[in-house]
């Protein structure tokens, strides 16, 4: 991959992230399985030719500092930064655990993470499973019962000012502690298995045209597309609908009841993949899944 400097930041970040400590020492990572195979193989395929700027990793920057303080913390019954392996259906699997806090024959696991503050509103799908195969990493290596899974979220954009004037839902503090459901060690192979045949499989076919798996709008974080309903002079959509009917039966209805000196109108939002189109993924330009969505939009 290729690091920019367009900002020409002093070269102590630059030497941080481009400095390369990573040794997973095993065919998947936790991360790469949990991953769409298709993002897995494009990334591989033209990592050469992935481009980014230091300014655009920040967030990484923090997060490996956060890291590396955390594994130099000395707490009882807390283990850091210890990365198992195990063998299943031929092929070693690893994942690097943040924290686990060891009491008895249980084990609780904790992992931090860096995001916006609406990023906590629910469960990430890929959060709850890339805790869960932790937990079946310590159970098999270990023979430790998980008695909790956790996500210790710092938030980047918090306020304070939000906090305070903002509903119930806005968190109270720039760190918020959520916790994962558990799955069953069954449920958790089960998947592992399923995840590692995909990405097997996924070796063999040509990633030239649609052979590949196409990402789920899951995957993709597809925003669905939404019909606001707007009042004049207003920023702030009064209303939101899924149908526009809806919204446009809502806006006469406003229009009817205040009348005079009141305007309201429907505006659509359509909807967007915005892992592919902010080019989350580092390699949209390559795949022909998003290039044939922005060819017929």
């Amino acid at each position: 991959m290729k690091i920019t400097n367009n900002f020409n930041l002093p070269e102590t970040l630059v030497k941080l992230v481009t400095s390369d400590n990573y040794r997973k020492n095993s065919d998947y990572s936790v991360t790469e399985i949990i991953a769409p195979p298709r993002i897995q193989r494009l990334r591989r395929k033209h990592f050469s030719n992935m481009q980014t700027d230091v300014s655009d990793m920040l967030w990484q920057m923090v997060g490996t500092a956060i890291h590396d303080v955390a594994e130099r913390s000395v707490v009882k019954n807390h283990i850091n930064e210890e990365r198992l392996k195990v063998e299943i259906d031929e092929v070693t699997l690893s994942g690097a655990i943040d924290v686990q806090i060891v009491s008895g024959k249980k084990v609780k696991i904790l992992d931090y993470k860096f995001c916006g503050v609406y990023s906590v509103n629910e469960i990430k799908p890929e959060w709850e499973s890339q805790l869960n195969i932790y937990g079946w990493l310590v159970n098999k290596t270990k023979g430790l019962k998980i008695n909790g899974l956790q996500i210790c979220a710092m938030l980047r954009d918090w306020s304070r000012k939000n906090s305070i004037v903002s509903t119930k839902e806005y968190p109270k503090a720039p760190i918020k502690i959520i916790d994962i459901p558990i799955w069953s060690l069954e449920k958790t192979e089960e998947y592992i298995r399923n995840r590692i045949k995909l990405h097997k499989e996924s070796k063999f076919l040509s990633d030239m045209g649609d052979e590949l798996p196409f990402c789920t709008d899951e995957e993709r974080w597809q925003r669905p597309t939404k019909h606001a309903v707007m009042k004049k002079g207003q920023k702030k959509a009064v209303k939101l609908f899924d149908e526009k009917k809806l919204a446009e039966e809502f806006a006469n209805e406003k229009k009817e009841v205040e009348k005079k000196g009141s305007e309201y109108y429907v505006e659509t939002r359509i909807g967007q993949a915005i892992r592919c189109t902010g080019n989350y993924c580092g390699v949209s330009e390559w795949c022909s899944q998003y290039s044939k969505e922005s060819a017929i939009s």
